[in-house]
C-alpha cells in the first residue's frame, strides 16, 4: 500500500513535467520496478538476516495485483485526462467562439468547474488548491469513473473463464511475472533457476549497460550513447511512396522489452503485429497513387471492432448463458468451477454497477437511448483493448475510436440532440482510444495470474477496490496541488491545452453544422469489417493459416506506430532460433529475453527516479 500511494502521488507530477513515464503501458513500470526490487533486493537481504520470513509466492503475486491495478488511476486510465476537461468549459470559452451560449448551458454548471478564479488559477499557478469549487464536479466525476471500474471488475470475473480455460488465451505479459514469483526448487536458494541462469544476467547487464550510456548522456552530452530510434522519412521524398511517411510518419524505434515479449509470443500474432501496420501503410501508397478519396485506413478500424465484438459475443455465448442461468437460479451452482466471488454476485454486482453508471449519467442530462448505446460501447471497447492485450501482449493500445466519432461517423451529428453531443464530447469519451492504462487488461492478467496461487483468493476483489480507493484518493489530492502550484500552463501541453478542448470543438462543429452519416466512413468500416471477418474465419478454421486477425485489428495507429519495428526484430529473433538451431535453443535463450525485459525496466525506472530531482527526462519505453 505504501507504494501504490507513492506511485500515484508521483506519477501525475512525472508525466506532467515530461519526466517520463512511471505506469506508460499494461504491464506498468513502476509495478514491475517495484517487484523487481522486492525479488532481487529485498527477499535475499531478508533471507542472509533470517530475521523474518522471505516474501513467499502468494504474498508476491498479491503485491504485483494490487500495484498493478493502482496503476490504471494515475495516467490515463482515469486522473490525467479528468481534469483538463473539468476546467475546458470555461478555460476556453470566449466571446468569439459562443461557447457560453451554444454549448455551456449543454452541461450543468455543477459539472464542470463554474468558478472563473479557480480555473484561472489552475493554469496560472502559485495558489491554494479551491477544494470548494472542485468539491461537486470531481465528486461525480470520481463516482462515475469508480462506477465504471467496477463495471470492468465484476465483468472480467463474468468472462474469466471463457478467457482463460475454454478461449485459453495466452496472456503473454502475465509471464514475466509469474517468472518472477516463481519460488525456488532447491533448499537455500533465494532466486528461482531462471533467475539465475547466466543468459539471464547477460540479458540484463546488456539492457542495464545500453540505458547506463543513454541515460549518462542525457545529462552530459559528451558520453557516447546508442540512438535507439531511426527515422525512414528521408526514404521516400516522392508520390505515391511519400504516401508511407504521412499521417503516422515511419519510425524504427528499438526497444528491448518488446523485442522480449515477441520472443515469447506466438509467431502468427508477432508477424502480424508488424506486417499489417505496413499493409496498411501500402494501402496509403495505393490510394495516393490512384487518387482514391472514399476509403480510410483509420476508420476501416470501426468495422474491425464491431466484427471482433460480434464474434466475441459468439463465442462466449454458452458461457454467458450459463453465468446468468447462475444468478437466477443459484442452485446450479455446480455447473461452474468457484471464482474470487461467486458468480451471482458477480453478475449482482455488475448490474447494480451498471445502473448507477447510467443513472449518473441521465442526472447530467444524457438520454436514457444514448445512455445503453454508450455504455455498451464503452464497455466493447474495453474488452477489445483487454482481447487485445491477451492474445499478443501489447504493451501500448489504441482501439483507435471513441464513442463520439463511432457514433457521429455512423448516425450522423442530426440523430443526436445537442445536448447529447456535448455531453458525448465532454465526458471523456474522447479519450477512450488511450487506452494504454486500461483497468480491464490488469484486471484480467490479475485474475490469470491467480491460478499460480490458491491463497487469498476470496480476499483479492476487496484488495483491488481497496487499492483502488486508495489510489483515487491518493491522485485526486497530490495531483491537484502540484498542478496548482506550478500552473497547468507550465505542464504537459497536450494533455492541459488541446485535449481537454479538443472534445469540445468537435460537439461545436457537429452542432453548428449538423452533418449525416458519413458515407465514406461507413464504406471503410464494412471494408474493414468485412476483412476482420475474413481473417477470423480462416485463423478458426485452419492451422496452417498465417495471419492472426489482431493484427489488422490493431489498425494503424500510434501504438504499432511505436512498436511495429521492435516486434519485427523479435519475431526475426525467435525464427532464427527454431530455424536454425530448434526448439531446445529457443527454450535455452527465454532468459536472455527476460532479462532484456528486466534490464530496460530498471533503468528506465532509475533514471525517471533521478529525473525528479533533476528534472531531466528519460523516455526509455513505448508510452
Amino acid at each position: 500500500m505504501l507504494w501504490v500511494i507513492f506511485q500515484s502521488a508521483v506519477a501525475g507530477y512525472i508525466h506532467s513535467n515530461s519526466i517520463g513515464q512511471l505506469i506508460a503501458n499494461h504491464l506498468p513500470l513502476g509495478g514491475l520496478f517495484f517487484l523487481t526490487l522486492l525479488v532481487l533486493v529485498i527477499n535475499p537481504l531478508i533471507h542472509k538476516t533470517q530475521v523474518v520470513t522471505t516474501f513467499s509466492e502468494a504474498e508476491l503475486v498479491i503485491i504485483w495485483i494490487m500495484v498493478s491495478i493502482a496503476s490504471a488511476v494515475p495516467g490515463y486510465g482515469m486522473m490525467e485526462f479528468l481534469f483538463p476537461i473539468l476546467v475546458a468549459p470555461l478555460h476556453n470559452a470566449t466571446d468569439q467562439n459562443e461557447w457560453k451560449s451554444l454549448l455551456l448551458p449543454n452541461i450543468p454548471d455543477w459539472a464542470y468547474i463554474s468558478d472563473i478564479q479557480a480555473v484561472q488559477d489552475f493554469y496560472a499557478g502559485e495558489s491554494l488548491v479551491p477544494w470548494r469549487a472542485w468539491a461537486k464536479p470531481i465528486t461525480f466525476w470520481l463516482t462515475i469513473s469508480l462506477s465504471f471500474s467496477l463495471i470492468i471488475i465484476f465483468w472480467s470475473v463474468i468472462i474469466r473463464r471463457q478467457w482463460v480455460e475454454r478461449e485459453r488465451y495466452p496472456f503473454p505479459l502475465v509471464q514475466i511475472p509469474k517468472i518472477m514469483v516463481a519460488q525456488p526448487e532447491g533448499k537455500g536458494q533465494i532466486l528461482n533457476r531462471l533467475l539465475r541462469h547466466r543468459l539471464f544476467w547477460l540479458g540484463l547487464f546488456v539492457a542495464l549497460l545500453i540505458h547506463v550510456l543513454n541515460g549518462l548522456h542525457r545529462y552530459n552530452p559528451a558520453i557516447p550513447h546508442l540512438r535507439l530510434s531511426y527515422s525512414f522519412n528521408t526514404w521516400f521524398p516522392e508520390k505515391p511512396w511519400s504516401a508511407l511517411v504521412q499521417g503516422w510518419p515511419l519510425w524504427g524505434r528499438i526497444y528491448l522489452a518488446v523485442i522480449g515479449i515477441t520472443y515469447f509470443l506466438q509467431l502468427d500474432v508477432s508477424f502480424s503485429l508488424w506486417f499489417f501496420f505496413l499493409f496498411y501503410k501500402l494501402q496509403e501508397v495505393i490510394f495516393s497513387a490512384f487518387s482514391v478519396r472514399g476509403v480510410s485506413t483509420q476508420q476501416q478500424v470501426i468495422g474491425a471492432d464491431i466484427v471482433l465484438v460480434v464474434f466475441l459475443a459468439w463465442m462466449g455465448r454458452r458461457h454467458l448463458i450459463s453465468v446468468f442461468r447462475l444468478a437466477i437460479n443459484p442452485r446450479e451452482s455446480h455447473q461452474l468451477p468457484s471464482e474470487v466471488i461467486p458468480h451471482r454476485s458477480a453478475v449482482v454486482g455488475f448490474l447494480l454497477s451498471s445502473l448507477i453508471f447510467s443513472i449518473l449519467l441521465v442526472w447530467v442530462g444524457m438520454s436514457p437511448h444514448v445512455v445503453i448505446l454508450f455504455s455498451i460501447l464503452l464497455l466493447s471497447l474495453a474488452s477489445i483493448t483487454c482481447w487485445m492485450v491477451a492474445n499478443a501482449g501489447i504493451l501500448l493500445v489504441n482501439v483507435g475510436l471513441s464513442p463520439f466519432s463511432f457514433f457521429t461517423t455512423l448516425f450522423g451529428s442530426r440523430s443526436f440532440s445537442r445536448k447529447n453531443l456535448t455531453l458525448m464530447a465532454f465526458d471523456r469519451s474522447v479519450h477512450s482510444h488511450w487506452s494504454s492504462e486500461s483497468l480491464m487488461p490488469y484486471t484480467m492478467q490479475s485474475l490469470r495470474l491467480l491460478r499460480e496461487t490458491r491463497e487469498y483468493r476470496s480476499k483479492l476483489i476487496f484488495l483491488m477496490i481497496f487499492s483502488l480507493l486508495i489510489a483515487i484518493g491518493t491522485a485526486f489530492v497530490s495531483s491537484l496541488k502540484f498542478i496548482y502550484h506550478q500552473g497547468a500552463s507550465s505542464l504537459e501541453g497536450w494533455v492541459y491545452n488541446w485535449f481537454g478542448r479538443s472534445g469540445l470543438e468537435k460537439a461545436y462543429v457537429a452542432t453548428q453544422n449538423p452533418y449525416g452519416p458519413s458515407l465514406s466512413g461507413i464504406l471503410s468500416a464494412f471494408l474493414g469489417g468485412t476483412w476482420a471477418a475474413f481473417l477470423l474465419f480462416m485463423r478458426q478454421r485452419f492451422l496452417w493459416w498465417p495471419f492472426h486477425p489482431i493484427g489488422y485489428i490493431v489498425g494503424v495507429t500510434y501504438a504499432p506506430h511505436h512498436l511495429w519495428f521492435s516486434t519485427l526484430l523479435g519475431w526475426k529473433c525467435k525464427i532464427l532460433m527454431l530455424k536454425c538451431f530448434g526448439v531446445g535453443a529457443y527454450r535455452r535463450f527465454q532468459p536472455l529475453f527476460l532479462g532484456l525485459i528486466l534490464g530496460e525496466y530498471l533503468m528506465s525506472a532509475f533514471w525517471i527516479f533521478v529525473g525528479l530531482f533533476t528534472k531531466v527526462s528519460y523516455w526509455g519505453l513505448p508510452h
